[in-house]
């Protein structure tokens, strides 16, 4: 589903149909009895996966290197109602865990975003390297699990 430079625009958005239509019959299903869905329901091409934002999943805020996002500033000016990312799912610490849950559920890939903050933490100039690393080894942890990698902005 996250293969859009490999996909037409016309199968992407039939995949996106499909997978609310799932989405939706299941919720329904649990009410009204309807049939359970597997992989077979869905085209070969089909790639189940899932997705996070830095901000959300990361945590480390403050560790190596990483510098305050718009969105930290946002949140500790009072804004985020006492929540922030300084913790997050602490997915900076626990990502080959993170990996292996994607195995156990089956994914074939992850979207995930890039903090600009860990990886150019003064907005431009050198590159920060425990962020880089943090990356690579993230995008090594899913190749070597199967999952395909699909990083945004």
């Amino acid at each position: 589903m996250w293969r859009e430079s490999m996909e037409t625009p016309h199968t992407f958005f039939s995949n996106a149909i499909m997978l609310t239509f799932l989405l939706l019959n299941l919720a329904l299903g649990r009410v009204v009895g309807a049939d359970t869905y597997n992989r077979d329901d869905f085209p070969a091409d089909f790639v189940f996966g899932s997705g996070t934002s830095a901000y959300q999943v990361e945590g480390a805020a403050n560790e190596e290197g990483r510098s305050d996002s718009i969105w930290d500033t946002f949140a500790h000016a009072g804004y985020g109602h006492g929540g922030n990312g300084d913790v997050a799912c602490d997915g900076y610490h626990k990502y080959k865990e993170d990996v292996m849950l994607m195995v156990e559920t089956g994914l074939e890939a992850y979207r995930f975003s890039i903090s600009w903050s860990r990886l150019l933490p003064n907005g431009r100039g050198p590159v920060n390297p425990k962020g880089l690393q943090y990356y690579n080894n993230l995008i090594n942890q899913l190749i070597s699990n199967g999952i395909q990698p699909h990083v945004t902005n």
